[in-house]
């Protein structure tokens, strides 16, 4: 299969982030932090490596649908497209509202909704396992007909419109607020005010949210992120998070009925032999304290600057994937989760990230020259590797020796 919209958009997402930081530094606003971006950009990456793996099972699902049931074979059109939209839209809706309204399906969507910041970066936070739980619901559209390569690329197109709605930059769009969702409706979404809660699951058109009761307009700045926040830059641990929870919950509650239903139930339910639904607190924006452990001097440079290449190598993975071996492609994929999960500790002062980061470094000149071993450009890969290698261990080395420094030194007026 070729590569989707969402991917061949890559490049114009990072530059359009780029454009929204220029506007913060113009306006000396603070709607960025380095590490919460570092992070969403983390669980993108490791989406969209995921999403070759499992795109499979739920491209493969809605092909085998197609092909024994389709009533009609829909071809491709301008106007086939449009209606294609429009359902795939509506089926978003409910994928969408289904995620957030039981239990074990936000597990999977949860991701989206854990940073306390909200930019463009946000739009990239995406799960690696939401697929698993809402690809049945486009199923229909396979059986009306809509091959699944046109289907494909037109709920892909629905995925892409999102992007540019979640900003702080563009405020009430007169008339379109009555269609379209925006960045206004957005902001209500992530919102984790209680009035804000499950409200605008719209993907591109909110007429769905006024049509079914679940619209909200935006009347208060809203506070982002989740009512039991994550508290972790660790994007693989943002991914599965919500499950160990669920399952102690699971454990400590009686009966077989009221366990499947604190599965499928909604978030935050409970019987009322334990209380009842869990109720929402208020949140004061003003006064609201966000995650942000302050790493060792230099360390958030030191990140940076290893994601510079790490994002190079994960796009390099999304955009040829295809003609790779499928040792090769494992090899990239375990990589990749393994350095946005270093990069995570580094950013939270992990002891185990310390310990891990030279083997880390090491193993990963290794992997680059067995992976190249045999071909031309092994000697200029190789050399490239080797003197970038070296030289973030000489910086983690300064990094290393002025954070122990800094601990005497504060042990010593302690």
């Amino acid at each position: 299969m070729s590569l989707s919209p969402i991917v061949l958009s890559i490049p114009i997402y990072f530059v359009l982030i780029g454009v929204e930081l220029l506007a913060e530094r113009w306006q000396h606003t603070q709607r960025y932090r380095l590490a919460d971006a570092l992070t969403n950009i983390s669980c993108g990456m490791t989406s969209q490596v995921a999403g070759v793996f499992m795109r499979i099972a739920a491209v493969g699902a809605y092909a085998f649908v197609y092909q024994r049931w389709a009533v009609l074979h829909i071809h491709q059109s301008w106007a086939a497209g449009l209606l294609l939209f429009v359902l795939a839209d509506l089926g978003y809706y409910w994928a969408h509202r289904f995620s957030h309204q039981i239990n074990l399906f936000w597990g999977g969507h949860v991701v989206h909704h854990q940073s306390e910041d909200y930019n463009l970066s946000v739009a990239l936070r995406q799960s690696s396992l939401q697929n698993l739980f809402t690809f049945f619901v486009y199923l229909p559209l396979a059986v009306i007909g809509f091959e699944p390569v046109f289907f494909v690329y037109i709920s892909a197109l629905v995925t892409l419109y999102q992007f540019w709605i979640h900003t702080e930059f563009i405020g009430r769009l007169g008339p379109l607020e009555w269609v379209l969702n925006t960045p206004s409706h957005h902001r209500v979404h992530h919102g984790r005010n209680p009035r804000y809660l499950d409200k605008n699951y719209a993907g591109a058109l909110i007429v769905w949210d006024r049509l079914f009761g679940t619209f909200e307009p935006e009347t208060e700045r809203p506070v982002y992120g989740i009512t039991v926040p994550l508290r972790s830059w660790n994007p693989l641990w943002a991914n599965v998070s919500h499950y160990p929870a669920l399952w102690a919950q699971v454990r400590a509650t009686p009966g077989l009925a009221n366990r499947l239903r604190v599965v499928f139930g909604r978030p935050g339910w409970r019987p009322a032999g334990q209380g009842g639904p869990v109720e929402i607190p208020a949140v004061n924006g003003a006064t609201y304290q966000k995650y942000q452990p302050r790493p060792a001097r230099g360390v958030s440079g030191y990140v940076l600057a290893q994601y510079v290449v790490l994002v190079g190598v994960a796009a390099l993975f999304v955009f040829t994937q295809g003609k790779m071996p499928p040792a090769t492609r494992y090899l990239l994929a375990g990589w990749i989760a393994s350095d946005v999960v270093a990069g995570g500790g580094l950013l939270e002062n992990r002891a185990w990230a310390w310990q891990l980061e030279v083997p880390r470094l090491l193993g990963s000149l290794a992997l680059l020259v067995g992976l190249l071993w045999g071909s031309a450009l092994l000697p200029v890969a190789a050399a490239g590797g080797a003197v970038f290698v070296l030289a973030a261990l000489a910086w983690f080395y300064r990094l290393r020796a002025a954070g122990a420094a800094a601990a005497v030194a504060a042990g010593a007026t302690a």
